[in-house]
């Protein structure tokens, strides 16, 4: 199996960045309380053999998941897969991203589960004003 090089994870994250700017506001990343932010490489199972993938992993703090979060990137098929570390093991959480759904999966996953934004809002106060 082998290991990925520096500059191919570099150029993989900086897309994803990239991405993540383009097609989410800015109120909506700072929601997801990102402390760290690293390139890495990840091994997964792809038809049914192991390989390392580039990564962005952020370590996010939101209202729905907190914890490590990695990003991939197929560029073949145009699209980004997402997984979560819970205790030291990798879970593949989506891995059909399209571009423009990147910033909005994510967001469900790590803040909104899912909500619509009044209903999420209407969850924070209660939250807010239940402590």
């Amino acid at each position: 199996m082998k290991r990925l090089k520096k500059r191919q994870i570099g150029r993989v994250v900086c897309t994803i960045l990239q991405q993540l700017a383009i097609t989410t506001p800015i109120n909506v990343v700072y929601s997801w309380g990102i402390t760290n932010k690293t390139a890495t490489q990840i091994k997964v199972s792809m038809n049914g053999r192991k390989r390392f993938i580039a990564a962005l992993m952020m370590k996010v703090y939101g209202f729905n998941y907190c914890g490590k979060l990695y990003i991939t990137l197929n560029s073949v098929k145009q699209v980004f897969g997402l997984y979560t570390e819970k205790n030291g093991i990798l879970h593949e959480e989506n891995s059909d991203i399209p571009f423009e759904e990147l910033g909005k999966v994510l967001d469900a996953i790590i803040e909104t589960e899912g909500r619509s934004q009044q209903e999420h809002y209407q969850r924070l106060q209660e939250f807010l004003h239940g402590r």
